[in-house]
């Protein structure tokens, strides 16, 4: 099993955080789940369909070619099979930027490439697929993006400086901090916010935090628990698990156990 992130050419860093690519084979159906992250993506399967959920009963099947937006609790993914899909892991307003699509229509979903891209994202998915090396997969998305580079310039503002702000503090800060940076208006910082990344940003902070904690918590072998509730600004150890709760419908040792299992697996 392969599953491997690499970094984007320097005139993407602004808007991109990575590429990845997985594959492999399963005969036996892998269910993985997925917390928010805060970003969204850009994603082109070249193998088996698979299927997506947040609840079992509304599982549907994952178009090959899609734009993801912002997710706020945790999904699944049932893969069996053939495993191939090359994805750009986007920042938070990165898909408004380019494409100029309505975020806040996008929570929590995924939408067909063909859909707002028409013939072109047709065209770049039978692109991804004619390829077998990485590397040249990779240089299509690249060039798909630069493509874009004039548009994405133009529809730069304040709030993607206040998101990038909100990232490097990796979202353990107030709103009133953010506002008190730029200047700007609660009201102004909110509506644009849903405008750009589909969600306010208080949920988006809260999600970055959680993100960054929930990286930093299996990649470790041991986790101090009192520790990480130090560190990252959590009142105590039952407002760790409400988060956990809230976004994972876990707690934060089932967490810690599920994906230290599911890292073991995709290293092999």
């Amino acid at each position: 099993m392969l599953y491997k992130k690499f970094q984007p050419a320097s005139e993407l860093t602004t808007f991109v955080e990575c590429f990845f690519v997985w594959e492999g084979e399963t005969t036996e159906t892998l269910l993985v789940q997925s917390p928010p992250s805060g970003f969204n993506a850009l994603v082109f399967n070249y193998a088996d369909p698979y299927w997506a959920f947040i609840q079992e009963e509304q599982k549907e099947q994952v178009p090959l070619a899609f734009a993801s937006g912002q997710f706020t609790g945790n999904y699944h993914l049932e893969l069996k099979g053939k495993i191939g899909m090359i994805g750009i892991v986007l920042k938070a307003s990165s898909l408004h930027n380019f494409f100029g699509l309505n975020m806040a229509s996008m929570v929590n979903k995924r939408l067909n490439l063909g859909d707002f891209l028409g013939e072109k994202g047709h065209k770049i998915h039978q692109e991804i697929k004619s390829e077998t090396s990485i590397e040249a997969r990779i240089k299509i998305l690249e060039n798909f993006l630069i493509f874009y580079s004039e548009t994405v310039k133009r529809n730069l503002s304040i709030i993607d400086e206040a998101i990038d702000f909100i990232d490097q503090k990796n979202g353990m800060l107030t709103i009133d901090e953010v506002l008190s940076q730029f200047k700007i208006s609660r009201r102004y910082l909110e509506k644009k916010f849903q405008e750009k990344v589909g969600i306010s940003p208080k949920l988006y902070a809260r999600i970055k935090r959680f993100g960054y904690l929930s990286n930093k918590v299996v990649h470790n072998q041991e986790v101090d628990w009192q520790d990480i509730v130090f560190e990252n600004g959590f009142h105590d150890q039952s407002h760790l698990a409400k988060d956990y709760k809230a976004f994972n419908q876990m707690n934060p040792s089932e967490y810690y156990q599920k994906h230290r299992e599911l890292i073991r697996y995709m290293e092999k």
